[in-house]
């Protein structure tokens, strides 16, 4: 009785235990995040997987789900919008085409399939084929993919309210309420490499081979449009 009870004491525990507690959390990034989608059009979505956001995973069996942001509770128990990723060309690298069968909002879900860690990005345009819609302002962009390239994982942004509820591995420096000299920033987001000891616990920001565009559209959502003088600790 003693020993059944000790099995069920510790089935307990591991399921009230998260997956971070074992390990079990990554990083997706996104490449070349779509501004909009178009009804009835496939796109082909390519991202990476980094274990604890360093190590690039080519092992597991990713799915990626699109749900119309204003789905209702049937809709979110559905799955027929749901496709398995394939390998890519690269390590560490998976590919899955979707297509968004109406015009408005879809968030992207990927279940990376590592200890059932998801991540759900942030709303994206959908809009009828052929339609090109005015391209978002760079702050809007920039917020975008601060959720897509990851940075949001590891990086708590509480001040904005759809970030504010993100599932964070706080493993480097909390950005809320704060900005940065934007050469500065543009720099640490090119080549994180030579800004060692960034983080809270030493780890180094992994190079996400971020283009021109989406640095300056990162740099304008981090500092919200304003340039500021760093503080030592910022450097």
């Amino acid at each position: 009785m003693r020993r059944a009870l000790g099995v069920l004491a510790m089935g307990a525990l591991m399921i009230a235990a998260t997956p971070t507690a074992f390990g079990g959390w990554a990083v997706v990034t996104i490449q070349d995040l779509p501004e909009y989608l178009e009804a009835g059009e496939p796109t082909t979505l390519s991202f990476e997987i980094r274990q604890h956001g360093r190590r690039l995973l080519d092992d597991r069996s990713p799915t990626v789900t699109l749900r119309h942001a204003n789905a209702g509770l049937v809709s979110r128990l559905l799955t027929r919008d749901r496709v398995a990723a394939v390998r890519g060309p690269g390590v560490g690298l998976y590919e899955a085409t979707v297509t968004p069968s109406d015009t408005g909002e879809v968030s992207l879900i990927i279940d990376t399939d590592l200890f059932r860690w998801k991540v759900q990005f942030l709303p994206i345009r959908v809009v009828a084929a052929g339609q090109v819609p005015p391209p978002l302002a760079p702050h809007e962009r920039g917020r975008q993919l601060f959720a897509a390239k990851g940075c949001a994982t590891c990086h708590a942004k509480r001040d904005d309210l759809e970030l504010a509820d993100w599932q964070v591995v706080q493993v480097g420096p909390d950005l809320t309420d704060r900005s940065f000299p934007a050469d500065w920033l543009a720099q640490r987001l090119a080549d994180p490499v030579q800004f060692r000891g960034a983080s809270t616990n030493g780890d180094v920001m992994p190079d996400l081979a971020l283009d021109e565009r989406e640095i300056d559209a990162l740099v304008s959502f981090l500092n919200r449009g304003q340039v500021t003088a760093a503080s030592s600790d910022e450097r």
